[in-house]
């Protein structure tokens, strides 16, 4: 019997943007539905490859961790990834993704996440969804 790792099934995906975006819109359509109905789908679209473009200078290197990526900018703040701690292990881009996300959803990062949450209110950038 032929087994595929799940890498060799979101290769594909990852090597093609168009792809790469239409599955992080069904995953949001399916997990934040809410966020499909409150924006526009060009500005959704828009959104979406954004993210993906700061995703990649973390090398977020498989489709599970740039669709967490993509949820957190909606659900901690637009900019979470600037907060100290996080971008910190995010940029340790010698380790997988999953092994840096699997790090950062640890209890010893939860004041980190807090903090997170209240970037995109005090910043002047021009990242708010």
């Amino acid at each position: 019997m032929l087994k595929l790792r799940k890498e060799q099934l979101h290769d594909p995906v990852l090597a093609d943007r168009h792809k790469l975006i239409k599955d992080i819109e069904e995953h949001l359509a399916e997990y934040r539905p809410d966020i499909i109905a409150a924006y526009s789908r060009p500005y959704l679209l828009w959104l979406i490859n954004d993210s993906i473009d700061i995703a990649s200078k973390f090398r977020i290197d498989d489709v599970f961790s740039m669709r967490l990526f993509v949820r957190l900018r909606w659900e901690i703040a637009p900019i979470f990834y600037e907060q100290m701690q996080i971008a910190h292990v995010l940029s340790q881009t010698e380790r997988s993704a999953e092994d840096r996300f699997k790090e950062l959803g640890s209890d010893s990062f939860a004041q980190a996440w807090e903090d997170a949450e209240h970037l995109d209110k005090s910043s002047d950038s021009d990242a708010h969804f």
